[in-house]
């Protein structure tokens, strides 16, 4: 179908407004993003750090916003219990889940020293903590996949459907 621009921008904004009224979740993440670009604004953080936040945020939405449609999809294509469409809903979360993981580490690396100055506190120890933090959350993810490896091939594994 071949629509022009002013149709596919009206679509786009349907599909916007569907999320907004339907996913609590997307309503979260909009008022968190928000309070986000807020608070580098008013710490004045540089504009291309506040740009960086304004990217993760926009990763975290449009991420969620693939996730429901992809539940939405699935849902219809699988009305009664499947392991696809288990696991098709759960990674397309895990990818929400990842790319809020990094914007909420990326608004620590960003908003935290310039909060912590202002509140009068020394803010040098955060960059490091984060940075720790993440290798330590990609060590676990490593070692659990290691561990789980066998299993989760044997068993996880989604099922081919044949009808």
């Amino acid at each position: 179908m071949n629509r022009s621009l002013p149709e596919a921008f009206r679509a786009a904004a349907c599909g916007l407004q569907h999320a907004l009224r339907t996913q609590r979740n997307f309503r979260i993440q909009c008022a968190a993003a928000g309070a986000a670009l807020l608070a580098g604004l008013l710490l004045e953080v540089p504009a291309s750090e506040v740009a960086l936040l304004a990217l993760a945020c926009g990763l975290v939405l449009a991420m969620e916003l693939v996730n429901t449609a992809v539940e939405a999809l699935v849902d219809g294509l699988w009305p009664q219990r499947s392991e696809v469409a288990r696991w098709v809903k759960d990674t397309s979360a895990a990818a929400v889940v990842v790319a809020a993981t990094v914007a909420v580490a990326v608004g620590a690396l960003i908003l935290a020293p310039p909060l912590l100055t202002r509140l009068g506190m020394g803010s040098g120890w955060v960059r490091p903590v984060v940075a720790a933090g993440g290798a330590g959350l990609a060590a676990a993810a490593a070692a659990w996949q290691f561990a789980h490896r066998r299993r989760a091939a044997v068993e996880d594994r989604p099922k081919a459907v044949v009808e």
